[in-house]
């Protein structure tokens, strides 16, 4: 009986021993947990040395700054001594090893913290021992919205980029250097994909496509039926774009008066439209309408800010379920003759268009294309829109209407008192467009308004005519703060219609340069420069400010302009001004915490789709600046006992 019970407490105690040591490894797992905790925690609210204020804590800065020999004495003085541990950083594609001290043991435990670093290049995380780590992966099924020829609208498609981004998945870009070949170096400007440019037809066809001008990817991983279904809707049905467009009306002098439009449509309907002009605005009336099914947004028509004898932004609309032509319109104007019609980019004369001009319905031009990958791939410069930028315009400017009819996409006029009530921080990103910018207008507490918002993050985006005005607001309240003019520091104006090549700077010859693959800043794989012509130029523009100089040349030290300065655009040929101090048509630069950009030329709707471009890059680049001039990257520690 005894020998029994010893055999059974011995029974006992062996069927005990699994479990014990189970809990005695949870207690060890939930230790190493929060010592990870406990050591992110102190990082984070650490602050940076006292000569590196621009850091938020000792984690940013160990990391932006490479100082992986002080961040692993942090770590170890944190830790117990009978603790190790590795340090991984991660960018969503690969595991990079900055700090190793053997391999963990069974009871190892890692974990993972997303961490923004500053002093990215453009498209990714700084580089990690001469790394650039931007690599991104693809997986077989991800979609492909082009941004070159083969898109049928790439304004709408902006449309559909930003509704994709509503779902709450990523948008990715795969940045390009839109610079031509240039003698023996062919520049990174294209990437070759297997897809399929049907993806949701009944015949798919493979085969392996060039993508130019920055494409955007939704990752496979990102997508579900549900989803993709919805990305389909988007592309098949988009926005409601224009079925026409006169992008303007000039007349043999300055435009006042009433002008009376009558359309006469193939079903033998007719509408007609009547604008009044007094001082430089416009009032829109229909009257007489008996067509049902052609519609005009009347508060696209406003005037040409630089041409005050010119009318423009008449966007039509198909709503028949069948195709319609206008079989000709006349104008007809109280005290002036027309000179020029353009209707769709066509110039017509006179004030009788004879034409037909047809007004599609369903038309399959009008949607936006959609790829799919037949294969994994890979790309190395690589970032993703965060969200749907939130945009304001300041002032009311008809000409902005041009932009949005054809995209879709919503923005907010803002006057000077909302602008004074703190209402810019409600959004991303404030346009001024072609208006002239004096004190009268803008007063001391709208400009110090908007220099302390862009100050702490927001993106400015200013053209035409508002550009030396902008600057000299900024200066008038700002000029304690910074030792350079403005934002930027613009000094002379010019007009120039020359077509404009896209240039950056050019870090081992310390100057600015049109062909040079090594160039981090300016053209070279940036955002704000994604291009698909032949040869990265844009057609030029005239305007009132369709280039500019800097105060001072670019190498002269303690100059007036502001030294982060990334100039992407000048006009080509001789008449830039030479390199050192060029003519400027589009320039991007840091200021503080937010950035600034200038548009040079007027109203770029009217030029060609690649200068509208300029504006839809602007705006998306409001709500990824932070990938662009930070970098988001993700910190991996394993931790284990010795």
């Amino acid at each position: 009986m005894g020998a029994l019970l010893i055999i059974t407490a011995l029974l006992f105690v062996v069927s005990q021993a699994p479990s014990g040591v189970q809990q005695a490894d949870a207690q060890s797992k939930t230790q190493l947990m929060h010592y990870g905790d406990d050591t992110i925690d102190l990082l984070k609210n650490s602050p940076p040395p006292l000569d590196q204020p621009d850091y938020d804590n000792k984690l940013q800065y160990y990391l932006s700054e490479n100082k992986f020999d002080d961040l692993n004495e942090f770590i170890n003085d944190t830790l117990p001594d009978n603790v190790a541990y590795n340090v991984e950083l991660y960018d969503g594609g690969r595991y990079f090893t900055i700090i190793r001290n053997g391999y963990p043991s069974g009871n190892g435990i890692s974990f993972n913290e997303i961490i923004v670093t500053k002093g990215a290049p453009a498209g990714g995380v700084r580089h990690l021992t001469g790394t650039s780590i931007t690599y991104k992966s693809f997986g077989n099924g991800s979609l492909i919205i082009p941004m070159d020829k083969m898109q049928n609208n790439n304004i709408t498609a902006y449309n559909v980029i930003l509704k994709i981004s509503d779902l709450g998945i990523p948008v990715y870009q795969l940045l390009m250097d839109p610079r031509k070949e240039y003698g023996s170096t062919l520049v990174t400007k294209l990437v070759k994909i297997n897809t399929t440019t049907e993806p949701w037809g009944d015949e798919e066809s493979y085969g392996l496509n060039d993508y130019y001008g920055g494409p955007y990817v939704v990752d496979v991983a990102d997508l579900t039926p549900i989803i993709e279904n919805q990305i389909r809707d988007y592309a098949e049905n988009p926005i409601q774009v224009p079925s026409c467009k006169i992008d303007k009306i000039e007349f043999n002098n300055i435009m006042t008066g009433r002008i009376d439009m009558t359309f006469n449509l193939s079903d033998g309907s007719k509408k007609i439209v009547n604008i009044q002009t007094t001082n430089f605005h416009v009032t829109v009336q229909e009257e007489d309408n008996d067509s049902k099914y052609l519609e005009i947004d009347t508060s696209s028509i406003a005037f040409d800010d630089l041409n005050n004898s010119k009318i423009i932004g008449i966007v039509m609309f198909n709503r028949a379920p069948f195709n319609l032509t206008i079989s000709n319109v006349s104008i007809e104007s109280s005290s002036q003759e027309v000179v020029n019609v353009t209707i769709n980019g066509i110039d017509y004369s006179g004030s009788f268009v004879e034409d037909d001009i047809d007004l599609l319905h369903n038309d399959p031009v009008r949607k936006v294309k959609v790829h799919k990958s037949v294969e994994n791939f890979n790309y190395t410069h690589t970032t993703w829109l965060t969200g749907r930028p939130r945009i304001a315009v300041y002032p009311k400017d008809g000409t902005m209407s041009n932009y949005y009819s054809d995209s879709g996409i919503s923005y907010t006029v803002l006057g000077n008192d909302r602008i004074t009530n703190g209402d810019l921080r409600n959004f991303d990103i404030l346009i001024i467009p072609h208006t002239n910018i004096t004190e009268d207008n803008m007063n001391d507490d709208v400009a110090r308004n908007v220099t302390e918002w862009v100050s702490d993050g927001g993106v400015l985006l200013a053209e035409c005519a508002s550009i030396t005005g902008v600057e000299d607001r900024v200066e008038d309240v700002d000029s304690d703060n910074h030792p350079w003019h403005g934002f930027i520091g613009i000094d002379n104006i010019f007009n120039t219609t020359n077509t404009v090549q896209f240039i950056g700077w050019n870090s081992e010859q310390h100057n600015f340069n049109y062909f040079n693959y090594s160039q981090t800043n300016g053209s070279y794989l940036h955002p704000l420069a994604q291009s698909y012509t032949t040869d990265g130029t844009l057609p030029g523009t005239d305007g009132m400010i369709s280039a500019f100089h800097l105060k001072t040349e670019l190498m002269v030290e303690n100059s007036l302009i502001n030294p982060d300065n990334s100039i992407m655009a000048v006009p080509q040929g001789i008449e830039s001004g030479g390199l050192d101090h060029p003519k400027i048509t589009f320039i991007e630069a840091p200021f503080d915490k937010g950035t600034v950009i200038y548009l040079a030329g007027h109203d770029q709707s009217t030029y060609s789709q690649q200068r509208e471009r300029l504006i839809f890059n602007s705006i998306l680049y409001s709500t990824t600046a932070k990938v662009y001039s930070y970098g988001l990257l993700e910190i991996r520690i394993t931790m284990w006992y010795k």
